[in-house]
């Protein structure tokens, strides 16, 4: 579940461009700067979160990811201004990676049956396709309900 509520984060944005663009005066630069912000965090942190989740734990490390990506996406309903939103989808870029990246190494530590973990891998596995779908079938609806704040 907790990877699938991060891959939300990632599949909420591209339905919501025209509502940006309309409330904020997005670009299209940057909408794809918008787009691009989980990527670079990935791109740039991404092994130093693993390094971090084997010193201070998986779990924690989760935990604090899903607190970081919750207090982001808060400050990004609140954005008044596409700068403010930028670093709010950093933040959440931030979280995403906090609270994914961890989590194989905590299934190794939770589960002990190798069948099992394998399993558990490979439904692992499935979260990004499931969360960004989700986000991306329902967000159009949720938009046009309570708009994209």
């Amino acid at each position: 579940m907790i990877g699938v509520a991060s891959a939300m984060h990632v599949g909420k944005l591209p339905v919501a461009i025209p509502a940006l663009q309309q409330s904020l005066g997005l670009s299209l630069v940057e909408a794809g700067f918008l787009l691009s912000m989980v990527q670079v965090a990935g791109m740039l942190i991404g092994l130093f979160i693993g390094l971090l989740a084997d010193r201070a734990g998986p779990r924690r490390v989760m935990l604090g990811g899903l607190v970081l990506l919750a207090l982001s996406s808060a400050a990004g309903a609140a954005s008044t201004s596409v700068r403010a939103l930028l670093w709010s989808r950093a933040g959440e870029g931030l979280g995403f990676l906090l609270a994914v990246l961890p989590a194989p190494a905590l299934l190794r530590e939770v589960v002990r049956q190798p069948k099992t973990l394998s399993r558990a891998l490979g439904w692992w596995g499935a979260y990004m396709p499931a969360g960004a779908a989700s986000a991306m079938l329902l967000g159009a609806w949720v938009i046009g309900w309570v708009g994209w704040r």
